[in-house]
């Protein structure tokens, strides 16, 4: 436990040093900022925002954007804090620390979720006070917090679903394959919606669920609201697995 805390600590320290910090945060909170803008039409138009435009509306809108966009921003995340280490060439000094291989993966794993998990609150939290300050109606507490519950679903499939893009930024040892998984997950999950079988592909579930494609939940079934989290899983043992058997060298 010593040495994961101590892990983990490590890798708290790379993201508090790394510009991506900051720049994740600015995005998380300049798209709802835009997108409340946009609601109450000081900027674009009523046109432009499809469905309801008071705050009920506005806060699944932010669960239909995380669907979506969270695929690329959260796939990011994880490219990063896994790709880096073969980027900078400091695999081998990461792997000479006394800290098992596990442990290092477990930590990247876990600081990884954390950042996307904050980050979508921080999204979340903007939200509903852009709702408010640009006075949106219908707006209460009791809709933001009613809204939060589908909308944290929402976005732990998403982050379960970026989970294999460490395994895959693991063994292509850098950035671009990552990066190249993430955009061919869209292209895959576009491609199973417009054949009617979106309910089937992980990646297409979230975007599904939130309404993207029209009437929430539509066609879902049990098994596909949990094939994130088993796509999340898979992730996880591949990672884990090619850190602890892979050659580093």
């Amino acid at each position: 436990m010593k040495q994961l805390l101590s892990a983990l600590w490590t890798e708290t320290l790379k993201i508090r040093r790394s510009k991506l910090l900051w720049i994740s945060m600015l995005a998380s909170t300049l798209l709802p900022v835009m997108l409340g803008l946009t609601f109450s039409g000081l900027i674009g138009s009523h046109k432009a925002v499809e469905g309801e435009t008071e705050a009920l509306g506005f806060m699944n809108q932010l669960g239909i954007t995380i669907s979506i966009g969270g695929l690329i921003g959260f796939g990011f995340v994880f490219s990063w804090i896994f790709g880096r280490e073969y980027s900078d060439h400091t695999i081998k000094d990461l792997l000479a620390l006394p800290i098992s291989r596990y442990g290092v993966a477990t930590a990247k794993l876990i600081i990884a979720s954390i950042w996307c998990a904050v980050l979508a609150v921080l999204m979340y939290s903007v939200g509903g006070l852009t709702a408010r300050i640009v006075q949106l109606d219908g707006w209460s507490l009791e809709v933001i917090s009613q809204s939060f519950a589908g909308y944290a679903w929402i976005a732990s499939m998403v982050i379960s679903l970026c989970i294999p893009v460490a395994w895959i930024a693991s063994v292509g040892r850098g950035y671009l394959s990552p990066l190249g998984f993430v955009v061919l997950t869209m292209v895959v999950a576009n491609l199973g919606g417009s054949m009617g079988i979106g309910e089937y592909i992980p990646w297409a579930v979230p975007a599904i669920n939130s309404g993207a494609s029209g009437e929430v939940n539509s066609h879902l079934h049990a098994f596909s609201l949990i094939l994130p989290f088993l796509t999340g899983g898979i992730g996880i043992i591949g990672t884990l697995t090619w850190w602890r058997y892979a050659d580093q060298t």
